[in-house]
Formats: structure tokens, sequence, C-alpha cells
């Protein structure tokens, strides 16, 4: 008994200066598994020792950077999901996917965000567009999901200069037009999205046998990334080839890129952004070879959306609130569009709280 305990002894000491040893090796600023940036060492001084944010500070780094983090992580997430605890976890495994948890039917919300568009669409006395994106947990039956009365409850505020596209038909049952790792739909479901949207307007569009597809494995997407469940097979970008004539262009960026595909993401760790390099205040897709101009104003969904979209006009203006804050009547007021689309998530219409820089 007494080498037992001495072994344990051992090999708990052995552990902790193992532990030890890998705090004085090089800390990785960001991490690839998580896709985030992870905290950094604390600035000791008297200030935030005193207030307490030095702590804190410290709790978080040690957190972070503990040895075999990733790993340590990992096996919490599967205990998790053995033990059955997956409903309190923001990520939930399903219908072999993994989904975002339901965001519950806010009618507060819908009603704020809904008077805020009739209010931009009556200023500019024009027509405006608007398509809600049901999530992949709704589109695969899961009853914990209740966008349908979301949806109809948008529906039922539209109006007047406000015109609401139901897409409920497009998604229901079609688990397979979102990711298995990532929250957004997948290129064909975006397809499917730009093609209600221009028969709902009554303009042509272009026709699946039109594009050219390549596709790109080992896309392990945001859900993945914070579900912790490393063993989860990744998924497969497929990117649509369309005219070859677009140009982007964003707010953030100097000059003009050459096509709506971002190769150079691919090889980073969120491969999402190979669609328009990722989330921007504004960006402009043209088309010579079209005419019309649209401002849509979006979450990342329209990622990929904006790309389809300009294979019908001339410039696509896409716009992300999260982002831009300046009114975006005045802007649609000086460049005067054809047409005008609010296009986001379910989830994400439900939580939107920047609409009103619509004004």
């Amino acid at each position: 008994m007494k080498k037992q305990n001495i072994l344990a002894a051992v090999l708990f000491c052995g552990f902790l200066m193992g532990m030890a040893v890998g705090f004085f090796f090089p800390k990785p600023a960001f991490s690839e598994m998580e896709k985030r940036y992870l905290a950094e060492a604390p600035k000791l001084s008297w200030g935030a020792v005193l207030d307490g944010s030095w702590s804190s500070q410290a709790e978080d780094f040690l957190i972070d950077h503990i040895p075999g983090r990733n790993l340590l992580v990992g096996i919490h997430a599967y205990v998790e999901l053995l033990m059955g605890r997956q409903k309190v976890s923001d990520i939930w495994l399903a219908e072999g996917k993994l989904l975002e948890a339901p965001v519950d039917m806010d009618e507060s919300a819908i009603e704020r965000n809904m008077n805020t568009i009739h209010a931009f669409a009556d200023t500019l006395d024009q027509t405006v567009h608007v398509m809600i994106i049901p999530s992949a947990g709704w589109a695969a039956g899961i009853q914990d999901y209740t966008d349908s009365d979301t949806l109809d409850a948008i529906a039922a505020s539209a109006g007047g200069n406000v015109s609401v596209i139901s897409v409920t038909d497009v998604y229901a049952g079609k688990p397979e037009l979102y990711y298995n790792t990532d929250h957004h739909w997948t290129s064909r479901g975006a397809f499917y999205g730009y093609r209600a949207y221009m028969r709902a307007v009554g303009k042509e569009y272009r026709e699946e046998q039109d594009f050219a597809i390549t596709q790109v494995s080992g896309f392990q997407g945001s859900t993945y990334s914070r579900s912790a469940l490393w063993l989860f097979p990744g998924d497969t970008i497929e990117l649509w080839h369309g005219s070859d004539q677009l140009t982007v262009t964003n707010a953030e960026a100097e000059g003009t890129h050459d096509g709506i595909f971002y190769w150079e993401r691919l090889e980073e760790a969120d491969k999402y952004t190979v669609f328009l390099d990722g989330n921007h205040s504004l960006v402009r897709v043209r088309n010579p070879e079209k005419s019309g101009k649209i401002l849509v104003i979006r979450d990342s969904y329209s990622n990929c959306l904006g790309g389809f979209l300009a294979q019908s006009y001339g410039e696509v203006v896409l716009v992300d609130l999260r982002y831009y804050r300046q009114p975006v009547s005045q802007l649609a007021q000086e460049e005067g569009f054809d047409d005008i689309l609010v296009c986001y998530s379910c989830a994400n219409f439900l939580t939107e709280t920047n609409l009103t820089l619509l004004k």
C-alpha cells in the first residue's frame, strides 16, 4: 500500500511539473481548432490588481493556454454528449449535423425589426423585399426548432412597401442544403435562395446547369469549432462558377479583386471566407455583362448569396449592419437601387439590433 501511495504521489507531482513546464513553451495567439483568438497574458499593474481585473484576465489566460487544451476540451465535450447534456449547450448533435441550438420566437424583436423595415421602405417610397432563411434544425424537422412560427409572424407583418418572400417550401425537409459542421447554407442552398428571390420578383436567373462546380473537402465550420467534437467529419465546400467577368471591392480593402472567390482563404482556418472575403461593412460585386442594381441588407449568409445575385445584376451592393454605421437610407437615395432585399437567417433576424441604422 505504501509503495502504491508513493507511486501515485510521484505521478501526480510529475503531472503538475509537466503542466508547469508546458507553460514556458511559446503560446499561440490563435486557436485553429476553435477559430478564435486566445487570451493574452495580462499586464501587471497595481490598478489591475486592486480592481480584480488582473486576476480575471490571468484566469482566462491560464484556461486558454493550459497544455493539452484541445485534447481536454474535446474529452469534456464528448463526456457531456454521452451524459445527455446536449440541450444545455449552444451546439446540438442531431440528424448527422452539428446544429446551433434553436432560438425562440421573439414577438417584440419581430415587431421592432419589421417596423423599422417599413419605415425604411416608406422613406424611400420603394418596395423592400424581405427573405428570411430557416435554420438547418427546422429543415431537418426537429420539433424544438419553431422557425415556422417566426416566419409566419414576419409574413403577417408584410404589406405596403414591404414584401415578404416565403422560402419555407424551398428548405422544408432538405437539411442537406446546410453544412454539417457550420450554421450556413451550402452553395446549393444559396442557389435555391437566389432562384426563389428572382422568381418572386419576376426576373430571369441562371439555371443550375449554367454553373461549373469545384468541390473543396476538409471544411470544418463554426459549429464544429464551438462543439469541440473534434472527431466529427468535415464538409465539402462547392464553388459555383458562373460569369468570369465579376469583380469585387469592399470598404476595408484597397483595389479590385477579380472573381467572387478568394482562393487563398481555403488555406486558412475559416474557409467560409472564400466567399467574398468574409464579412465586410460594404461589398460591391460588379458584372459588366448585366444591368440593374440591387442593395442587400444582410448577414453572413449573403457572402455566398451575393455571388449568385451578381449573375443577374450589373451591381450588387451588400451592407452588413454589424459594421456599416451610416444611415442606409442615405446610401439608397444617393445610388438609386432598382431592387432592395433584406436577407437574414431566422436566428440572426430575431437577435439583430442594428436595423435601426436603416433610417
